[in-house]
């Protein structure tokens, strides 16, 4: 699979690196009205720890590879302008968290993709008018006389299971919790940034 000029950040043009440690990351994932969290650009939905697969047909190889796009991607900072400024536990909203990986490793100068990768942290606030509005922007739910309601994004889901969703945040935050057991939770990043700060991995990186 041709690799873009913005998955080119997250490689390089020499072999996959194999850690035998682990390596820190930040990301987003998408939250589903099931309390499970998606891959933002891909329909993965994840568990943790992940093991990151090619699924083109054409390549028969481990992934990542230098000469493909796969692995499980992770920004080195989380300051990065790929990761959005706020963090919302709502259906359609995005989480930001730390990851750790491992195994083979394509190291980049913005991020990596990795072979493995678990969920150590993750950061979000809990649903208010306020953060809804800056993390939707002007969009509003949709509710329809079929019991149904459409999300922001166009999915449609029984209106029953969002309002029991905003009618019992701390519910989701325990499932959460129960789903990523290995994951420390955070009601905001500069908490989390401090338990888990960048690290340097420069002696990783290409020459230049």
């Amino acid at each position: 699979m041709t690799r873009s000029p913005f998955q080119d950040q997250f490689s390089s043009d020499r072999p996959t690196t194999l850690v035998a440690g682990t390596v820190r990351g930040y990301r987003q994932w998408e939250v589903t009205v099931d309390m499970k969290l998606k891959s933002v650009t891909q329909n993965h939905v994840w568990h943790s720890p992940m093991r990151a697969i090619c699924r083109d047909p054409a390549t028969n190889h481990a992934a990542p590879h230098s000469d493909c796009a796969c692995g499980i991607y992770a920004c080195h900072r989380p300051d990065d302008e790929q990761l959005a400024a706020s963090s919302v536990l709502h259906p359609g909203c995005i989480v930001t968290g730390v990851v750790e990986a491992w195994g083979r490793v394509e190291m980049g100068e913005r991020g990596f993709r990795a072979q493995y990768s678990e969920i150590k942290a993750l950061e979000y606030a809990m649903p208010t008018q306020a953060n809804l509005v800056n993390a939707l922007g002007e969009s509003r739910y949709i509710f329809d006389e079929r019991r149904r309601t459409e999300l922001p994004d166009g999915r449609v889901v029984k209106t029953v299971e969002l309002v029991l969703y905003l009618g019992s945040p701390s519910k989701w935050q325990q499932t959460l919790a129960q789903r990523f057991p290995s994951a420390r939770l955070f009601t905001n990043r500069a908490s989390m940034v401090a338990a888990y700060p960048p690290v340097d991995v420069s002696g990783l990186l290409p020459a230049s």
